[in-house]
C-alpha cells in the first residue's frame, strides 16, 4: 500500500506543479507573504492567521475571504497525522525561509506522532543556470526532486522554534543576535534573515533596501511599474518579493508625507489587485523621481522625516512618531533611533 503523502509548499504555483506530476498524495500551499506586515508575539497560529487575513485585506482583498483561506489551510495542517509522511518543498530565499520556520516551530511543538517529516529546500538545480525558484521546474524534474528528500531533524525544529520565537518579537535586536549563532542545520537561513534585516530603514538615508532600489531605478530610467518590478528583482540575489508588495511600496513612495515618487498622468499610483484598473491604464503610468527623492538619493537629506511610517516587520511595529528601529549597514547592527 502506498504511503499516504502531504506535500506542502510556498505558494500555487508551485503547488500546481505538483498536483500535475507523478507525485501522489495532497498539496497545502502556504499562502501568506510573510517577508511584510505583521507577526506579533504570543499569539498561535489561528489568531496570528486573522491578524495576517486583516493585514492583506489592505491590499485589496477580501478579508472574510482570507480568513476563510487560512482556516482551511490551518485545518489541513492540524490534520498532519492522517498522513504517513509530510514532505515540506521549498527554496533559499526570505519568504520561504520564514515559511519554513513558521512551519517547523508549529510541528516542533505539535503532539508527536508516527507521521514522518521530510523536507526538500534547495538554492540551485543542475538543469537551470539560474535558479530562481521552484515555480521553474517542469513536473519531469519535480518526480525526480522527491526522491532527494531528507528527515527533519531534532537540530533543525529546535534551531526553528528558537530563531521564530526572535522573528516574532518586539526587539529585532534578538534576531541579530539569534543569526550570529550557529544556524547550519537550516543553511539558507541566515543569509535570508540578514536581507529580512536589510528591510528596516537605513540609518544612511532612511530608506529600506527595496525602497532605495526602486528610487534608483526609477531615477535611472526605469518609469513604467513593470520595469521596475522586473529591475527590481535584478537586484535580489535570492528573489522573494512579489509584484502587489512592490507596486505597494511604489505607492508608499507616491503618497509618503513628502512623496519621493511622482506618478503622472494621476497623482495617485494605482496597482494590482484594484479589479477596477485596467492593463492599459496601469500600464501608461509614469514614475519620476521628485525633488526630495533626488535628495535622499544624493544622501543630502533623510526619508527619516519625510515618510510616515506604520508598517510591520514580522513582530517589530514601525511607527514614524515613536523612536524606530533601523540598520546601520557599515556595522550590520540595529540601532533604536
Amino acid at each position: 500500500m502506498q504511503a499516504r503523502q502531504l506535500h506542502i509548499t510556498n505558494g500555487d504555483a508551485t503547488a500546481d506543479i505538483i498536483k500535475a506530476s507523478k507525485i501522489a498524495g495532497d498539496v497545502l500551499s502556504w499562502r501568506d507573504p510573510m517577508h511584510h506586515g505583521p507577526f506579533p508575539g504570543n499569539h498561535d497560529l489561528d489568531s496570528v492567521s486573522n491578524i495576517r487575513a486583516k493585514y492583506l485585506a489592505g491590499y485589496g482583498l477580501d478579508e472574510k475571504k482570507v480568513k476563510l483561506a487560512f482556516h482551511t489551510r490551518n485545518e489541513l495542517l492540524r490534520a498532519f497525522t492522517r498522513y504517513d509522511e509530510v514532505v515540506l518543498w521549498f527554496e533559499h530565499d526570505l519568504l520561504d525561509q520564514l515559511q519554513v520556520l513558521q512551519l517547523l516551530h508549529w510541528f516542533g511543538g505539535a503532539n508527536k506522532t508516527s507521521t514522518e517529516l521530510t523536507m526538500i529546500c534547495i538554492n540551485k538545480h543542475s538543469e537551470l543556470s539560474e535558479f530562481r525558484g521552484l515555480g521553474q521546474l517542469s513536473c519531469e524534474q519535480f518526480d525526480r526532486l522527491l526522491p532527494t528528500r531528507v528527515p527533519i531533524s531534532n537540530a533543525q525544529l529546535q534551531l526553528a522554534r528558537s530563531v521564530w520565537d526572535t522573528f516574532v518579537s518586539d526587539n529585532p535586536t534578538s534576531l541579530e543576535k539569534q543569526i550570529q549563532k550557529d544556524t547550519a542545520a537550516l543553511p539558507f537561513l541566515k543569509a535570508a534573515l540578514h536581507r529580512h534585516l536589510q528591510e528596516f530603514p537605513w540609518t544612511e538615508d532612511g530608506l529600506s533596501r527595496t525602497e532605495r532600489q526602486i528610487l534608483t531605478l526609477v531615477a535611472s530610467g526605469a518609469v513604467y511599474p513593470q520595469n521596475v518590478f522586473t529591475g527590481n528583482m535584478q537586484y535580489e540575489d535570492a528573489l522573494f518579493i512579489g509584484d502587489w508588495h512592490t507596486y505597494k511600496i511604489i505607492s508608499d513612495l507616491c503618497t509618503a508625507s513628502t512623496p519621493l515618487l511622482i506618478c503622472r498622468p494621476d497623482a495617485v499610483f494605482r496597482y494590482p489587485p484594484d479589479e477596477n484598473l485596467s492593463a492599459e491604464v496601469f500600464q501608461r503610468q509614469v514614475l519620476s523621481v521628485s525633488e526630495a527623492g533626488r535628495s535622499v538619493l544624493e544622501l543630502t537629506q533623510s526619508a527619516r522625516s519625510l515618510i510616515h511610517r506604520d508598517d510591520w516587520l514580522g513582530g517589530v511595529h514601525l511607527q514614524s512618531d515613536k523612536a524606530i528601529w533601523m540598520w546601520n549597514n557599515s556595522s550590520t547592527q540595529l540601532v533604536l533611533n
